[in-house]
């Protein structure tokens, strides 16, 4: 199969998983149809990513196929809000919790220092407990049996088949007993054991319940991004005003927008003026002050005026669609770590029963030779214990609300794997322009050689007029400021990492570094001097060629961003080595380094340089993240173990990286780092409770310390444990 064909992701909402077990049996048996490259299940999000080749396989024959294995399955823009239906629902719990508690009385006769507490007589009849047991089992019960049905039709094993064959042997075994003691003028309340098997199905209920409600918290960030959506969308169509669903907006749309409302489109201001809480996007408490021509993206809300917005982009494409879109994206990816963990609990339930039976065996053969019951009620014990629940939850439950947690501090992971990833960096390297510096530079000096600085400016402004580079946008303004009229240019080609080359007004102008202008053969005798002392004061140094014959240079300041140096210091005291790279020269970067307190520099970088530089490290054993924001930056953001987009760069260098700041503030890069190295710990935090967990748990109950519907209890809240253990990530702090 060719590396060429079309392939799509098919995203899912899965209903009905209760173990790690469920989603590895998904993994397992979809991972295998024809026409699906890649699968990934995650339990705490009951969600699927699916790669598949649309002209092999079907969606329909993929969701068919989890509904055969006993799962429900929809296509995400089908997927009903609701809480999910089944074993976490409280009304069965109600239910089973009263039909239970006269059961649990009872058990107050069955230990000494409770005896003497009164239990109403009929609570000890055998065929009273019968009565109350069997809707518990059969009714209420009844999806364990479904799901362990489909489980092991399809010659895999889950909680469910656990849960199926403990409360089933001790109902039944129980039932015999209850039918004996009717022949009988004596009971022995003891004898019997339905309060063991309702218990279990109520304690597990109720397990599944909580753990469903925690998971619930896991995805506020989400649903707080969700409701920042609005649900209706005010339209300017042949002049008047209509309201219209959010998906029939066309971009180019003239889109109202009143006071309190929020924005539903990214686009540009047309008319109106109004301040607007971009807090969202920019973390800034203080509202920002729009009028026309100013930009404005979804989310954000409309605090005074009213304005009139002409739309450049409408759902998923918006800022807040792509936000969304990535998180999700990021929550569906399994980091390694996880995937350890989903081997680990795929071979724990076949080895489980392994266990369950040899228990019975010992006991009833050995260790207490025909003693039916005690045997019966340590093999349940393990059973029960061993589920593999917090084993699964472990790791996507961390994954969730860290990459949550990071989605409100404006940190956008793509997967899940990069904040694994994160944590091991031993190198950042910074791009300087745009990155540690503000990116809004402006011009201070113009040189002219031959000819007037006004008519070098506007051969300058002409063949920067099509660059996106903040030097580029900085010579046009001058020259706009200056009142100049700017030619458009004939030709364009801009030279990555250099400069630019373009056919204006008739002359060939060439525009970049000193390196770029001996490339072209144009020899730089004429204002060196000036150029090496404006060097000497931090400013960066254009050169330009006009017809081949130098014509003079242009210097422009950039200033350092506050938190620059703030986070510099950040990521030191975190043991991470600090690189700045630049395109600029040496005199320049320098001044720019030490202000931002980096010893560290390497200048006169070409994008070719940067991807070198990345590797070199990388051979050393060094795990290296790069941070930059523009389209020069982008093959060393691929190249990096780890890349990071600043909030203001290009879309090329977003789509390049791995993790997306919202926000221009470079502090972020530390904070993603301690987001990361937090979660980690959280993760390992929950895989060692897991483990130690069940490595403790199943010899006590072998030893028949643990009552089966303690044992229920334990795996109940040991899943319910982890996932409040990875809640804790909301509460941490990043700033350190």
């Amino acid at each position: 199969m060719s590396s060429g064909e079309e392939t799509e992701q098919l995203n899912l909402h899965i209903t009905g998983m209760t173990c790690a077990a469920c989603s590895a049996r998904i993994e397992k048996v979809v991972g295998k149809l024809h026409g699906v490259k890649q699968i990934s299940v995650n339990l705490a999000t009951g969600s699927a990513a699916i790669v598949i080749e649309p002209s092999a396989i079907q969606k329909e024959h993929i969701v068919g196929r989890i509904e055969q294995l006993g799962y429900g399955a929809k296509l995400k823009e089908e997927r009903n809000n609701d809480a999910e239906a089944g074993t976490a629902t409280p009304t069965k719990l109600i239910w089973s919790a009263i039909l239970t508690f006269p059961l649990l009385w009872a058990m107050v006769r069955h230990y000494s220092f409770t005896s003497g507490l009164w239990v109403p007589e009929i609570f000890l009849k055998p065929w009273f407990q019968w009565l109350l047991a069997t809707p518990v089992q059969f009714v209420l019960g009844r999806d364990f049996y479904f799901r362990a049905w489909q489980a092991l039709k399809n010659r895999t094993a889950n909680m469910d088949v656990l849960v199926a064959i403990s409360t089933t042997a001790a109902y039944f075994y129980s039932h015999f007993v209850a039918i004996r003691s009717l022949r009988s003028a004596f009971v022995n309340p003891h004898a019997v054991y339905f309060e063991t098997s309702a218990m279990i199905i109520t304690v597990v209920l109720l397990g599944k319940w909580l753990e469903a409600s925690a998971k619930r918290r896991t995805l506020q960030a989400i649903s707080r991004l969700r409701s920042m959506q609005v649900g209706t969308v005010k339209v300017l169509r042949e002049g008047k005003e209509t309201s219209v669903p959010p998906d029939a907006v066309r971009i180019g749309d003239h889109i109202v927008i009143d006071p309190g409302d929020s924005v539903p489109v990214d686009g540009q201001v047309v008319a109106g003026s109004s301040a607007l809480d971009e807090s969202l996007l920019t973390g800034e408490a203080v509202p920002s002050e729009k009028s026309p021509g100013d930009k404005v993206a979804a989310g954000i809300r409309n605090v005074t005026g009213r304005l009139v917005v002409k739309a450049t982009a409408v759902g998923d494409q918006t800022a807040l669609g792509k936000m969304i879109r990535l998180m999700e994206e990021a929550q569906l990816s399994k980091a390694d770590i996880q995937r350890l963990a989903d081997r680990m609990a795929a071979v724990f339930v076949p080895v489980v029963l392994v266990l369950a039976v040899s228990t019975f065996c010992l006991w009833m053969f050995w260790l207490e030779p025909g003693h039916v019951g005690g045997a019966l009620f340590k093999a349940m014990a393990v059973l029960v214990i061993a589920c593999p629940c917090a084993l699964g939850l472990a790791t996507p439950t961390s994954v969730l609300v860290g990459t949550g947690r990071a989605a409100e501090a404006g940190i956008l992971f793509k997967e899940g794997k990069h904040m694994e990833q994160l944590q091991r960096v031993g190198a950042v390297l910074f791009d300087k322009t745009g990155t540690l510096t503000t990116g809004t530079p402006r011009v201070t000096e113009l040189i002219g050689h031959g000819r007037s600085d006004r008519q070098l400016l506007r051969l300058l402004a002409a063949a920067e007029a099509l660059s996106e580079h903040p030097y580029a946008k900085a010579v046009v303004k001058e020259a706009q400021k200056r009142g100049i009229q700017i030619p458009s240019p004939d030709e364009y080609e801009p030279l990555s990492g250099q400069g630019v080359r373009a056919l204006a007004d008739g002359h060939e102008i060439v525009i970049g570094s000193k390196k770029l202008l001996n490339r072209c053969g144009v020899p730089i005798e004429a204002n060196v001097e000036q150029a090496l002392r404006l060097e000497a004061e931090g400013r960066t140094v254009l050169f330009t060629a006009v017809d081949g014959n130098f014509a003079g240079i242009v210097a422009l300041a950039d200033t350092v961003k506050a938190a620059a140096p703030q986070a510099v210091r950040r990521l030191k005291r975190m043991g991470i080595r600090v690189i700045m790279v630049t395109g600029d020269n040496r005199r320049t970067a320098d001044v720019i380094a030490s202000k931002a307190g980096i010893a560290e520099v390497h200048s006169e970088m070409l994008p070719d340089d940067k991807v070198k530089l990345v590797r070199r490290l990388q051979q050393r054993g060094e795990r290296v993240a790069m941070v930059g924001d523009g389209i020069n930056d982008a093959p060393a953001l691929a190249a990096a173990d780890i890349g990071i987009a600043i909030g203001t760069g290009t879309e090329i260098a977003k789509d390049a990286a791995d993790i997306n700041l919202l926000h221009s503030d470079v502090n972020r890069v530390a904070d993603a780092i301690v987001i990361s190295r937090k979660t980690m710990r959280n993760i390992r935090q929950n895989l060692a409770f897991a483990l130690v967990y069940n490595v403790l748990a199943i010899p006590l109950a072998f030893m028949g310390w643990f009552a089966p519907w303690v044992a229920g209890t334990a795996m109940a809240f040991s899943s319910v444990s982890v996932v409040s253990n990875a809640l804790r990530l909301k509460r941490a702090s990043w700033r350190k």
